[in-house]
């Protein structure tokens, strides 16, 4: 009988560790962050706009990435892109917050459509490039979680944030 009540205790202990760290995921990924007020000025959209005229997904001499294949995906993705880069210059002077940003990315991101991680990743460099024009020092977990997952994600955040100082 003590072996079974043993056992019996493990198990219930195991099961607190897995409730309390899903519990913990959980709470990152629904926890209000905290928000950012944003100065849009004419070297800010300046900036957006250089970014809108460039050819995107396209092949980066010097680098592992050959581009998105077939054509005309590339298309429809580089198209998502100006789109968003389009509703941030008309919608940021009126909302210029990072909390609208971000939720201008989840559009995007959930419209994006490819199976390459390296295309994925080439989204999230452009995504990373607008926060950077925008002055926004972090996503909050977001593309992370976006590119790894909800269980990942916040492992990968936080690898990023101590290897680089700053998340993603």
């Amino acid at each position: 009988m003590p072996r079974i009540g043993r056992i019996a205790l493990n198990t219930l202990r195991l099961f607190a560790i897995l409730a309390g760290a899903a519990s913990a995921t959980l709470w990152r990924m629904v926890r209000p962050a905290p928000d950012q007020q944003l100065e849009v000025s004419e070297r800010i959209l300046t900036s957006l706009n250089e970014l809108r005229s460039e050819t995107k997904y396209i092949e980066v001499p010097g680098s592992p990435y050959n581009g998105m294949r077939p054509e005309y995906r590339r298309k429809i993705a580089d198209g998502q892109l100006n789109s968003l880069i389009d509703r941030l210059r008309n919608e940021l002077a009126s909302k210029p917050s990072k909390r609208f940003v971000l939720s201008e990315f989840k559009k995007t991101m959930a419209e994006f459509e490819s199976i390459d991680t390296e295309d994925r990743e080439r989204l999230l460099r452009y995504l990373q490039e607008i926060m950077t024009i925008l002055g926004i020092g972090s996503s909050d977990g977001l593309l992370n979680r976006w590119m790894y997952g909800p269980l990942l994600g916040p492992v990968a955040d936080r690898d990023y944030k101590e290897t680089h100082g700053t998340d993603r």
